[in-house]
């Protein structure tokens, strides 16, 4: 069986080349955070308590379903990525459960991105500010679901979140640059902590990496932790790959 490997870190910490570069080395399946094809997270789906007769149902959860549109259609339903948490949680974990059935006849590896804690800390934290307590749980059950196939979470953090995150910013299109900065800001987290413009939103990415990674410590994965501010992952990625050879050969 292949491994599954999940790619984790703030926005600009480098996940998508180092994930591109892991596919390259493993011959494995990449999946980014807005694969229309992802086994497991859901960019543009939606969730439809009545069973619509527009758009592509995708599958059936939670006493609804999930839904993509067309760019002509009109959505109906929630975007999954904006159901309150609770809703959100329950369907991710069916979702990840189901994953865990189908992925052990998977023979090459499969990488994913932001799809354990990104996508949890940015609509329960940033989007939400539901309890530290709640986003813990929900990452735990996930783990305890993962367990059976093993696998690898890779977090690739940033000392320097102040310093990193300008440069990133300036880099992006205008559009993103704007959008990513309302989002931050104007979430629950946000409003309830003061936090405005480009210097709030890196104090709230920065307490976001905090949390991830104080969390990412209880949590019953095998994971190891990059320093990439100097972009020195795709070193550490070789030492990564030996001891995972070197594993499989004591197995």
């Amino acid at each position: 069986m292949g491994r599954l490997w999940l790619i984790e870190g703030l926005p600009g910490s480098g996940k998508s080349t180092f994930a591109e570069r892991l596919r390259d080395k493993r011959n494995g399946k990449f999946y980014s955070e807005v694969d229309a094809s992802h086994p497991v997270d859901m960019h543009d789906v939606y969730w439809v308590e009545e069973k619509p007769s527009t758009g592509r149902i995708l599958d059936e959860i939670e006493g609804g379903w999930l839904v993509r549109y067309d760019g002509d259609e009109e959505p109906i339903g929630t975007d999954v990525y904006e159901l309150p948490f609770a809703l959100h949680t329950r369907i991710m974990c069916e979702r990840w459960r189901r994953y865990v059935q189908k992925v052990e006849r998977e023979e090459q590896d499969v990488i994913f991105e932001c799809a354990l804690l990104q996508n949890t800390f940015t609509i329960g934290m940033v989007s939400q500010d539901v309890p530290l307590a709640d986003m813990e749980a929900y990452v735990q059950e996930v783990a305890d679901i993962l367990k059976p196939i093993d696998p690898m979470v890779v977090y690739l953090a940033l000392n320097d979140v102040a310093h990193i995150f300008p440069i990133v910013y300036d880099e992006r299109p205008m559009g993103w640059q704007s959008g990513f900065v309302e989002y931050y800001t104007s979430g629950a987290y946000g409003v309830n902590h003061s936090r405005e413009g480009v210097v709030g939103t890196i104090e709230i990415l920065v307490e976001r990496q905090r949390r991830e990674l104080e969390l990412l410590e209880r949590l019953p994965l095998r994971h190891v932790q990059i320093q990439n501010d100097e972009r020195g992952s795709f070193e550490e990625l070789t030492n990564i790959l030996e001891e995972e050879s070197v594993r499989s050969c004591k197995l």
